[in-house]
């Protein structure tokens, strides 16, 4: 259908203009779009699309039932890269096909007259390959035509993405910095309260008086009774005027370097009115910088040592008298690990086993080896015991001989040390000292050989007055002279006490001497102590005695040396109780070893003598026994007898209650 002029310029002017949409538009054949040709469309469209073309303001029309679209230069950025330019001339159904169910239902309402507009509306687009939230200030208007009906939808649109998203980061700015704050004031109060529950002191000062700005109480409490907080240093604590530490203090917060001192001595008074003391501390100071980067405080960090350093200065004045101790008593010391397998000898350790060289010493080769060959195993098998705990409790005490690795010189030696265990009872060090008793070793002997000899030549003018009592008591008794005759009674008693006085003596000799033999024989320890309990029973009347035999025992045992301990042991029971008291003799077995005890009601003894009782000559010195004859050779005798025949000897007690002596033997065959 041929247009006239007058169409043909209307339709030249409402696409003139537009930038590069404008040209799009002016290039697509709207005739095979559902609007038609630009020559048919209606008054109110075209009048509509010069609007749009000349204006800034992003712009679209959607005309018809189908929504067909027209934008300008200025909407164009809306489409992004994958629906423009496609876009001009199709359905906005087809364009936006992804948010249609959110604006499908403005479009319509809109063609039925009714406007529609959102401030920072938000759609999900994919306008660049992915869905991405933008938002828009947008209106949706109809366009009426002539007859007032509505023919499309005028779009009037500014996207405000970019606005929003920025408010947005500026909204989660302000509540990350109002988080940060909050988080800061926490940490500050978290810091506050860890200051003020720190177990060490902690003070904080503030500005160049020093003032005291925060205090916790570990601070508080060295200066008891003080008021601090608030006060500057000098007034708050005015002995430190003049002290080194004032001088470091102020050092700090005009330079900024921390100081650090350990165990520093700081005379200070505890509290108000009270004396200066001498006082030390661990403490260190650290300047505190302000926002500026300058120094506007310092922060202290407190503990006193004074106990401790105390306590140290006497451990040093201690351990120099415990070294002059031992160089004045010429002990020589040892220490084993028994961990790491090292030992560790001192110069005078090192004399008793004559060996002249600083090299590291050991176990096997110089200390086993140092030893006298008649010694060596007796003092392997006594250090072995001492690392089982349930044997000695790791307490080590022993005599033994050493021979010179260099000089082959004999010496006598007492040691004694102690093992400490871990908590699994594993030995994990030896340690302890030996003194050089060859002198004495050697005056003992000779006073051994003088008491043999003595007592040997006793024996024989003992004997010929026994003889000659004897005689004289059978002539008294034959003259029925009841005078004499009791007379030489308390004599033969005497006599016969001092035979067995001289008879220890002598064993005494002969133990110290290696000349005292066992004979060992098979025999029956439960007839053996039925037999010493008669003997008593006959010799000390008025005492009861109770014998309990569990069942018959054989032992391998020396029976005559047996019977002396059995003796030894009742008389002393005899001797020290009273006679209206029981003594209890009970043998038995305990574990595999034969065991006899003696039971007693008497004196006790009592616990600091506990220790000494099977040492030689020691006698418990009480009241009671101001009167008792002895010279403490009986327990001596005895314990070195059942030592010689592997048992062992104890005695368990209660001052003024009494008082049992054990001891073991080797069961026999």
């Amino acid at each position: 259908m041929p247009e006239t002029d007058g169409i043909k310029t209307a339709y030249h002017q409402c696409l003139e203009g537009g930038g590069e949409m404008g040209g799009l538009i002016r290039s697509i054949d709207w005739s095979q779009t559902p609007i038609g040709d630009p020559s048919t469309w209606p008054s109110a469209l075209r009048t509509s699309v010069s609007l749009m073309l000349n204006s800034y303001f992003p712009m679209y029309i959607a005309w018809g039932d189908g929504y067909t679209q027209l934008y300008n230069d200025g909407y164009r950025p809306i489409l992004g890269a994958t629906k423009h330019p496609q876009a001009m001339g199709i359905s906005t159904r087809e364009t936006f096909a992804e948010i249609w169910h959110i604006i499908g239902s403005m479009f319509e309402g809109v063609m039925n007259g009714q406007a529609v507009g959102f401030p920072n509306f938000m759609l999900p687009l994919e306008r660049n390959g992915y869905v991405e939230e933008c938002f828009f200030d947008f209106c949706y208007s109809p366009i009426k035509l002539d007859d007032g009906t509505v023919g499309g939808v005028l779009v009037t649109v500014v996207e405000t993405t970019g606005t929003v998203k920025a408010l947005k980061d500026l909204k989660e700015n302000k509540r990350e910095l109002e988080i940060s704050k909050a988080e800061t004031e926490s940490e500050r109060d978290r810091l506050r309260s860890f200051f003020m529950q720190a177990p060490v002191g902690i003070c904080i000062l503030d500005g160049p008086d020093l003032v005291f700005e925060l205090v916790n109480e570990p601070y508080q409490q060295l200066f008891p009774g003080r008021k601090l907080l608030g006060k500057p240093v000098l007034e708050a604590v005015p002995e430190v005027k003049g002290q080194p530490i004032w001088d470091i203090l102020q050092n700090v917060y005009t330079t900024g370097e921390a100081f650090e001192g350990n165990g520093l001595l700081i005379p200070l008074a505890r509290g108000e009115n009270q004396p200066v003391e001498d006082r030390y501390f661990n403490f260190m100071y650290q300047a505190r910088y302000n926002a500026d980067g300058k120094v506007d405080g310092v922060l202290v960090f407190v503990f006193e040592v004074t106990e401790m350093v105390n306590t140290r200065n006497d451990l040093k004045r201690e351990k120099d008298k415990l070294k002059l101790a031992i160089k004045a008593a010429q002990l020589g010391t040892f220490d084993m690990d028994l961990v790491k397998g090292t030992m560790e000898w001192d110069k005078r350790c090192r004399t008793l086993f004559g060996i002249s060289h600083t090299d590291v010493v050991t176990y096997e080769k110089d200390f086993v080896t140092g030893l006298h060959p008649d010694d060596r195993d007796k003092v392997v098998e006594i250090i072995n015991n001492v690392f089982v705990k349930a044997i000695s409790n790791g307490d080590y005490d022993v005599e033994y001989r050493t021979v010179g690795a260099e000089d082959q010189k004999i010496r006598w030696v007492r040691a004694k040390g102690k093992a400490y265990f871990d908590d699994n009872n594993q030995p994990t060090r030896f340690v302890g000292a030996a003194l050089d008793i060859t002198e004495q070793k050697s005056d003992e002997l000779r006073k051994n050989d003088f008491i043999g000899m003595v007592s040997h030549e006793l024996k024989t003018p003992l004997t010929s007055l026994s003889a000659y009592v004897q005689m004289l008591h059978a002539k008294a008794l034959k003259e029925q002279d009841a005078f004499v005759s009791g007379a030489l009674e308390k004599v033969t008693t005497q006599v016969r006490r001092m035979g067995t006085m001289i008879n220890g003596f002598l064993n005494v000799s002969r133990l110290e001497s290696g000349k005292i033999l066992l004979n060992k024989h098979d025999f029956m320890l439960n007839e053996l102590v039925l037999d010493m309990t008669d003997e008593i029973r006959q010799t000390g009347p008025g005492h009861k005695l109770a014998c309990i035999i569990e069942k018959p025992i054989t032992v391998h045992a020396d029976q005559d040396k047996i019977g002396s301990v059995i003796i030894n042991l009742l008389s002393n029971a005899v001797k020290y109780s009273a006679k209206d008291k029981t003594i209890t003799i009970t043998c038995g077995v305990a574990g595999n070893m034969a065991q006899v005890s003696v039971h007693d009601e008497g004196i006790g003894i009592k616990p600091e003598d506990m220790d000494r009782l099977f040492d030689r000559y020691f006698r418990a010195e009480s009241p009671q026994t101001k009167y008792i004859s002895g010279f403490g050779i009986g327990l001596y005798l005895s314990a070195e007898i059942i030592q010689r025949h592997d048992g062992k000897i104890w005695a368990e007690s209660e001052t003024n209650k009494g008082s049992v002596f054990y001891f073991t033997l080797p069961l026999g065959n």
